[in-house]
């Protein structure tokens, strides 16, 4: 039995179905002129010798409200750094982002998925950088043992701050995607911490000691 999804009415949690003539609300099909006529889910599923039923549908956001309004979860991302007068070397030692991802159902795995792309974009700030042979195009640190990838003493102290956001356009639920808005925000952050407390804007990632060491070097 195929029951379709339509929009509330005034009768909250009752849904009609137009291709079967029933009525459905609290786990029951009901008789839409006899609402006294009706049988449970479970006692359908069990007829049918089944234990589960799955459904599947779409959802997305109304083409005209599209090319009207930003549907995109946004955000910002503060990093302080310590940089060594004389060596160079760059230290984050703290990292605060304050995102807005629409309607938030799982806090746990959204906040962690901040605290992954701020990690990631620490990374991306300082330690990622593929060598590529130009002779023969392979990547050369093609491994976790050459490729430099942060470690639990490079992250730095982490603050994500989700901000309540309701979005009536984005979808039917109001939940956007948080995706890799964590990455580049923070990796803009750290260059723009590095050239607060140095003087250097560096234009290219990662940021190396002898960019300010030895700045225009290249």
């Amino acid at each position: 039995m195929r029951l379709r999804r339509c929009l509330p009415s005034s009768r909250p949690r009752h849904r009609h179905s137009e291709e079967n003539g029933v009525v459905t609300h609290g786990g029951r099909l009901f008789h839409p002129n006899d609402e006294r006529r009706s049988e449970s889910y479970a006692d359908i599923l069990g007829r049918a010798g089944l234990t589960e039923i799955e459904a599947r549908g779409q959802s997305a956001a109304d083409p005209p409200a599209r090319s009207t309004y930003a549907m995109h979860a946004h955000g910002a991302v503060f990093a302080e750094v310590k940089v060594d007068p004389e060596l160079g070397q760059i230290r984050v030692t703290r990292v605060v982002g304050a995102f807005a991802a629409g309607r938030v159902i799982n806090p746990s795995l959204v906040r962690s998925q901040l605290f992954g792309g701020m990690i990631w974009g620490v990374s991306f700030a300082l330690h990622e950088h593929a060598v590529v042979d130009r002779r023969s195009g392979r990547t050369l640190n093609a491994n976790l043992a050459d490729y430099r990838v942060p470690v639990s003493a490079d992250v730095p102290s982490l603050e994500a701050l989700m901000i309540e956001e309701h979005d009536p356009h984005v979808n039917a639920l109001g939940i956007k995607g948080v995706g890799e808005i964590g990455i580049t925000g923070t990796a803009g952050a750290v260059a723009n911490a590095v050239w607060h407390a140095t003087g250097i804007r560096v234009r290219r990632f990662p940021i190396r000691i002898d960019d300010l060491v030895m700045p225009g070097s290249d």
